[in-house]
Formats: C-alpha cells, structure tokens, sequence
C-alpha cells in the first residue's frame, strides 16, 4: 500500500531532466513501484536509470505500457509531443493516469491521453530546482498546485501527501496568473538580487564576495515574508516614508547604471502599493515618493 492507502501504483517518467529524474528517485520510497523512465537523451535517461534503478525505455510508449501513472517531466514546448507519443498505441492508455508537471500549461496540452481514455492531471510543485540534487531535496514538503477534475482531487491529494506535499488547486483557466505569481516570488526575486550584484560590482566587490555578504539578509528577508507577510516584512526607505534616502539612492544609480536605476523606480512604484495598504506612512509623503520615483 502507498502513503495513500492505495494498493501500490506503478509510475513511469518520461523526460529525465531535474524534476524528472528528482522524482524518479523519490517515488520508490514514497509508496510507488518505477515501471522505467525515458528521454530523448539517452544520455541523460540513463543517468536517471542508474540514480532510480528504474530500467531505460526503447520509447516513451514503451515506458507507459506497464505503468498505472505516466509522468511527463519534459520541458513545457516538447509536452504535447511526449503525450502523444505515449497515446499512440490504441486503447494504451485506458485507465490510465497521465500527468504534466508545467507550471504554465493547462490540461490541453494532454488532449491526446485524454482522447485515448486516461485520466488528465497538472501536479505544478510550487518549487525552484537549480539542479538535480536541489530538486530531490526540496520537492518534498512543496505545495503542488494541482489542476483535475473534481472526480480525481481525492486521488491527487493522495499523490501530492505521499511526497509530504499540500495540493492548492488551480482552475485550468487560471494556470498563466497563477505561475505568474510564482515567477514574480521566485524568478523576479532573482532578478531583484542581480541588480544588488551589479550594485555592489560598481563598488569593486567580487560577485562571490558580494553573495556571501547579502545572503544572511537575503534569508531574514525571505523569513519575515514567510512569517508576516509581505506588509510587516516591508522595511527601508519606502517603509519609513525616507524621501531623502529615496532620492539618494536614485541619483546613485542613475550616475553608475540607468537601466538599474529603471528596475529600482519600477519595483519601488510598484511598492507603494503595499506601503499605502500598511497605511503607516502620511498619504501625502506617500504622494511625495510617488513623484520622486516618477
């Protein structure tokens, strides 16, 4: 029996590139039999063979046939080809469930398993993985946003709690703002820490110096936000209502990099927003920043 109370279900992974081959290795002691995993990449599926002890797959349609899940792990231009190839045998997928892992893709991309009888699902973990060991020690604990019909939510949430995950279900219409959201908490955030790189290289400090200098307050930050939310995390100039700061630091970056200067009065319009919903700065010196920050 599975995490779930299921009797053990039987998984086969087609695409082996981080997210693949993390999950390739952690479905086995989650609950889950591996049927065997596939790319394109032979390359890279045997890497993931040899990581999962999974056997290699001639073909994506072959890795499905003995499989109750079939996982598509590929990159999200290359999901509706890896779906499919693994309907393209008749009656192959009856029963079957096939899942897509895209952030930003809805169920269309798996029409075809779904024309052939499989059951559709997006199990998008809510997660970043710079690399194959950061994947496998992070999915656990994720929340997965988790996109179904009403019928399959019970059997998803089963799915998402075998890898200690929480499911947040997404409606299919709503995939894009929902992975907007989440490339705004992750991907811009690293944008953001790129400008404070390139700040601190006008100041003559090596990249890596520059890194291990920010990251105790890159954490507190991420921490605050994790413990209060966003508003009572807010501190610094816009928080304080600090016009002078504010206009210090503009003249700053406009002399040493302009377009940073850009991103910094976009961010920091864009943050009075929040600072206006703390309603603990003067409107009018809110006013003030606003007109400064153009």
């Amino acid at each position: 029996m599975n995490a779930s109370g299921r009797d053990r279900e039987t998984v086969a992974v087609i695409g082996t590139g981080r997210v693949g081959t993390a999950m390739a290795r952690l479905l086995p002691g989650r609950g889950y039999g591996l049927a065997a995993v596939f790319d394109t990449d032979r390359g890279a599926a045997s890497r993931a063979a040899e990581l999962s002890g999974a056997p290699p797959a001639e073909t994506a349609a072959d890795a499905s046939a003995s499989a109750d899940i079939v996982l598509i792990t590929v990159p999200d231009g290359r999901i509706e080809e890896a779906c499919l190839a693994v309907a393209r045998t008749p009656g192959a997928l009856a029963g079957k469930k096939v899942i897509h892992m895209s952030g930003a893709l809805t169920l269309a991309a798996l029409a075809p398993a779904a024309a052939a009888g499989a059951d559709v699902l997006v199990v998008h973990p809510l997660q970043t993985f710079a690399d194959t060991e950061g994947a496998t020690a992070s999915l656990p604990g994720s929340t997965f946003g988790v996109t179904c019909a009403e019928s399959l939510r019970e059997w998803a949430e089963g799915f998402v709690s075998s890898l200690s995950g929480r499911a947040l279900f997404i409606p299919d219409e709503d995939k894009a703002l929902y992975h907007a959201a989440a490339a705004m908490a992750c991907n811009l955030m690293v944008m953001v820490e790129y400008g404070a790189q390139v700040a601190c290289r006008r100041l003559g400090i090596a990249d890596e110096a520059s890194t291990e200098a920010l990251e105790p307050l890159v954490r507190a930050t991420a921490g605050n936000v994790a413990r209060l939310g966003p508003a009572c995390a807010l501190t610094g100039p816009l928080a304080r209502g600090d016009v002078e700061t504010l206009e210090a630091h503009l003249e700053a970056l406009d002399g040493c990099d302009p377009e940073l200067a850009r991103m910094y009065r976009a961010v920091s319009s864009w943050g009075l927003r929040l600072v206006e919903e703390k309603g603990e700065v003067d409107p009018r010196v809110v006013d003030a920043m606003r007109s400064v920050l153009g």
